[in-house]
């Protein structure tokens, strides 16, 4: 990897399939895309269904051995991965930014230590395996359970945080002895087959493998091998569907981490200089490309004209720039073509009657900058919540900031979305803190702060966001099943058929 330009990075080599701890050479190749200047910065494999094959076999294989190896070993496995990572920690954070645009300060000091402590979670959780002794048995009966890994894991990763969702996928699945084939989106593909090269001597081989492309190829050929034992998602919930209903012909069980519309409701008591800084965050972090951001605020009629005001001031100062960068604060969206898409669900909701307070526009960067996928932050009024911004997914830098004064009316309006991933409420008053955060219907909540997520929490939703939980102790059992042995301890038999 050399540096070219004004610093930026390109990769010489394409970018191999990594199949039985080896690369694996694919003629037909995709283009890595700098988002910030829309260069071609690397080229990965582009591959079909006959690699992706492979790749299922290499781990298949693989699994016979991985599921045998013992807990110390599994622990030992993950602690040196998260041990690589920190070690290696200042190759990651201008990849990262280079690839999806992530501004590289939030890459350094959240992706990369982020990835290596769900390494070194699972890596302790890869002790804590183990099955129960049921209780209640007839006392002419021992019976008791064992945990069984579910054998080959197909890990599909999005690409707003590739490192941090591959670590979500890998240390669960390897913990309870699994094996895996990990798909990262054509979007956002290097980072993880640079990952899995510089890890491959820590596993035997086969016991993770990559394939590239594009869904409808190498996604596709991945979530209907026959072979694949679970599919673990994160992504859109369009593409969930379409994944479900590939998989549902074989009944493969999965693990979906989807979309949301995360609602933070404001009480009157609200302390307004730790929220405006916490709304910031929720919602223009990480470009604004996050599933549970918090990207509609349902504010009090008491606080909502100051809060708005606060907050459209620091977003039209927020500095919009080269994620290479240590000053940007907000680099470019994945995608030109995702901007546009962002933008144009802007004007629709301005044109059923919201009202942009800050942002909504292209800012005008110079050089190799100007090609850029670059959006402004962006904070829209939309004081009933009626239109199509205060219920649709942006994800993008966009903000909508609704008016209550009924709490039984903010809630009914928090929840009347087909999302559930994320939810929150900002009041001193302890019995409003609980009483709201027992009625939102999210699989997450957060009361007076928001992006909240030590390893332990259990991270997922219902509804439209998705099933399962990740980065906890319960997401070991998702890769994993329960298998029981039930032991008779006499030969008395009742007098059936005499």
């Amino acid at each position: 990897m050399t540096a070219v330009g004004t610093g930026r990075l390109t990769i010489d080599r394409p970018l191999p399939a990594i199949v039985g701890g080896q690369a694996r050479p694919v003629p037909a190749v995709l283009p890595a895309v700098e988002p910030a200047t829309g260069r071609t910065w690397a080229q990965v494999a582009d591959c079909d269904g006959a690699v992706v094959a492979e790749a299922v076999t290499a781990a298949a294989t693989a699994f016979e051995t991985w599921r045998s190896t013992s807990l110390a070993e599994r622990q030992a496995a993950l602690w040196a991965i998260a041990d690589r990572l920190t070690a290696t920690a200042a190759d990651w954070p201008a990849l990262l930014a280079t690839e999806n645009g992530r501004a590289i300060r939030e890459a350094a000091l959240i992706d990369v230590p982020t990835a290596a402590e769900i390494f070194r979670y699972f890596a302790g959780m890869a002790r804590a395996v183990h099955g129960e002794t049921i209780q209640g048995a007839p006392e002419s009966s021992h019976v008791y359970t064992t945990r069984e890994p579910l054998g080959v894991i197909a890990a599909i990763v999005p690409w707003n945080s590739p490192l941090i969702s591959v670590a979500h996928k890998l240390a669960p699945a390897l913990a309870a002895g699994n094996t895996v084939v990990v798909k990262p989106s054509e979007l956002a593909s290097v980072s993880t087959v640079r990952f899995v090269e510089a890890i491959a001597d820590l596993l035997p081989p086969g016991v993770v493998n990559v394939v590239t492309g594009y869904g409808a190829t190498a996604g596709d050929a991945l979530v209907t091998d026959p072979r694949i034992a679970k599919i673990s998602f994160t992504g859109g919930t369009e593409s969930a569907r379409t994944i479900l209903g590939r998989a549902g012909a074989r009944l493969t069980p999965a693990l979906m981490e989807l979309g949301g519309k995360g609602s933070l409701v404001v009480g009157p008591d609200a302390d307004l200089d730790t929220l405006t800084e916490d709304v910031l965050t929720g919602v223009f972090a990480a470009n604004g490309e996050v599933c549970f951001a918090a990207s509609r605020l349902l504010a009090h009629a008491d606080v909502h004209d100051e809060l708005l005001e606060r907050i459209t001031a620091r977003a039209d100062r927020i500095r919009v720039g080269d994620p290479l960068d240590p000053a940007t604060q907000l680099g470019p969206l994945i995608s030109v073509a995702h901007r546009d898409r962002v933008s144009e669900a802007v004007d629709r909701a301005v044109a059923e009657g919201a009202t942009v307070c800050a942002g909504h526009r292209v800012p005008e960067l110079d050089g190799e900058l100007g090609g850029g996928a670059f959006y402004r932050p962006t904070v829209l009024a939309d004081p009933d919540g009626r239109t199509s911004a205060s219920c649709d997914e942006f994800f993008g830098p966009v903000l909508t900031v609704e008016r209550w004064t009924d709490e039984d009316d903010a809630v009914a309006r928090a929840n009347a979305v087909a999302y559930g991933l994320a939810g929150g409420v900002w009041t001193t008053d302890l019995a409003r803190a609980h009483r709201i955060a027992r009625r939102l219907q999210t699989g997450m909540v957060w009361v007076n702060t928001w992006f909240a997520t030590p390893l332990g929490q259990p991270q997922g939703g219902v509804k439209a966001s998705g099933f399962g939980r990740e980065g906890a102790a319960e997401t070991v059992r998702e890769y994993q099943a329960s298998k029981v042995v039930n032991v008779s301890l006499d030969t008395a038999r009742p007098p059936m058929w005499d």
